[in-house]
């Protein structure tokens, strides 16, 4: 059931506002580029043909592929942002900052056109938990009390040696988590498996981003997640953690929400600005989950969550993201030593 805000949102649709949807981490809007492949859209770089859009404009005029400038000269030019298209535009500006450049609120074009702002505020994530709710918002502010602070003292551990192995460890580098998840291998006795995606590439000029990795090495009781929607309805979506419990020629059994499912190949397309599929890989979607950056978390929900704090984030609204991955305070296992 929709929320009250919820609900104005699609009333401002109705009226084409341009407007911004935001929140707090569980209150009900959708973030991060995750958002296009579950939409089957394309992101702005993509539709642009910008790649990550740091060159000059320059560069693309020379480099830009014969289609992408075909759709750029047929596209209608008002005065208007996006030529009169509405913008729906949904994101916490309190979560992680922008890779390169500045917030885009800062910028004139979003001043003079996205003048709605649609706040959420009501709780879908930790609903259940209105303390643990509370202490977040405390943080995503930046003004902590000390009672939040030592609500979360109680769910601090010297090291993670008596925690599940079972739990995902997040830390903030890639680094990190490309030793904790080699590790954690190297202590798998089992044999493993390589699982090869295929891919058919129809325009080679357009940058592609796959959420299904190009090949993944799995074995018996390694720590997966699901990185495409299978089943909804049965909880196999996109951020869903289990442990692997059989391998096939192209499948692998995973033990996920209480049961044994059996993972096997999907195909992933990428759409252009015209909707029409310009590459497509077939593969498992899985990768490792022993260990993963607060980055890869942002926008999914788990069920449990060891954090190393001894780690320094690089950047404070990662503790924020970092600690609402979770719906209870009780699934959180902060390890700090301060030794």
């Amino acid at each position: 059931m929709l929320s009250l805000q919820q609900q104005k949102a699609l009333q401002w649709l109705d009226e084409g506002i341009n407007f911004l949807i935001t929140g707090g981490a569980g209150c009900g809007k959708t973030s991060t580029e995750k958002a296009a492949h579950l939409l089957n859209g394309v992101t702005i770089h993509a539709f642009a043909g910008i790649e990550i859009g740091v060159k000059s404009l320059e560069y693309y005029k020379r480099h830009m592929h014969p289609d992408i400038k075909k759709t750029w000269l047929e596209t209608d030019c008002y005065d208007e942002l996006f030529e009169g298209i509405q913008i729906i535009a949904c994101g916490d500006f309190f979560q992680l900052t922008p890779v390169k450049g500045k917030f885009v609120f800062k910028s004139k074009i979003w001043q003079q056109y996205m003048t709605q702002v649609l706040v959420l505020t009501e709780c879908f994530k930790q609903k259940e938990d209105a303390q643990f709710f509370g202490a977040l918002n405390e943080i995503r502010f930046g003004q902590v009390s000390d009672q939040t602070i030592d609500y979360f003292m109680t769910r601090c551990f010297v090291n993670d040696e008596n925690i599940n192995n079972k739990y995902t460890r997040l830390v903030f580098r890639n680094l990190e988590v490309d030793i904790y998840n080699n590790n954690k291998m190297d202590n798998i006795k089992y044999e493993g498996r390589w699982f090869y995606a295929k891919d058919v590439i129809k325009n080679p000029n357009i940058p592609y981003s796959f959420q299904i990795t190009a090949a993944v090495y799995l074995k018996i009781s390694v720590v997966v997640m699901l990185v495409r929607n299978i089943n909804v309805e049965e909880g196999l979506c996109n951020g869903s953690v289990g442990t692997v419990t059989l391998l096939e020629i192209n499948a692998v059994w995973v033990s996920m929400n209480g049961k044994e499912v059996k993972i096997e190949f999907v195909k992933e397309d990428i759409l252009d600005c015209s909707h029409t599929v310009v590459g497509s890989r077939l593969g498992l979607p899985l990768k490792l989950a022993f260990s993963f950056t607060v980055h890869k978390a942002q926008g999914s929900t788990m069920r449990k969550a060891v954090i190393n704090f001894n780690s320094k984030a690089f950047n404070n609204s990662l503790y924020y993201v970092t600690l609402s991955r979770v719906c209870d305070i009780n699934d959180i296992f902060i390890i700090l030593n301060d030794k």
